[in-house]
């Protein structure tokens, strides 16, 4: 019996380490994929082999890129976007791949972070400076 290699001494698949995750999100009403962290070339190639077999189980429902966690995108990723898009698939927010091919986009930066709520000092001072704070939940 054989030993499995050990990570780094694997033939013909050098190891590497990405910050690019994504998940399948298979619902009646739609099937969404969500992509996670720093869309690159390197990551296409495993991203297309699921977009084809999830491809085969979405019948009539649409699909939906869920952009919204995505970091940053290199110009092979921003061609797949853009050939997913031309396939049918919207985007989640709506403007991310537009504004990503325009240049407009900043990484992180594709939807506004709500401001943190303020705790009990900070609503007892809000209430000393005259302020309007919402009460915490």
């Amino acid at each position: 019996m054989t030993e499995p290699a050990e990570p780094s001494k694997r033939p013909g698949r050098p190891l590497r380490s990405s910050s690019f995750k994504y998940y399948i999100h298979d619902g009646v009403a739609n099937c969404r994929l969500q992509l996670i962290g720093e869309l690159s070339e390197a990551d296409l190639g495993e991203l297309n082999g699921c977009w084809r077999t999830a491809k085969t189980t979405l019948g009539k429902r649409p699909l939906i890129l869920d952009l919204r966690a995505l970091e940053s995108v290199d110009e092979a990723g921003k061609q797949w976007l853009a050939g997913m898009a031309q396939e049918g698939a919207s985007c989640l927010p709506e403007n991310y791949l537009r504004d990503l091919v325009a240049g407009k986009h900043i990484a992180g930066a594709a939807l506004p972070q709500a401001a943190p709520k303020p705790g009990l000092i900070g609503r007892i001072v809000g209430l000393f400076r005259g302020g309007d704070v919402a009460a915490a939940k």
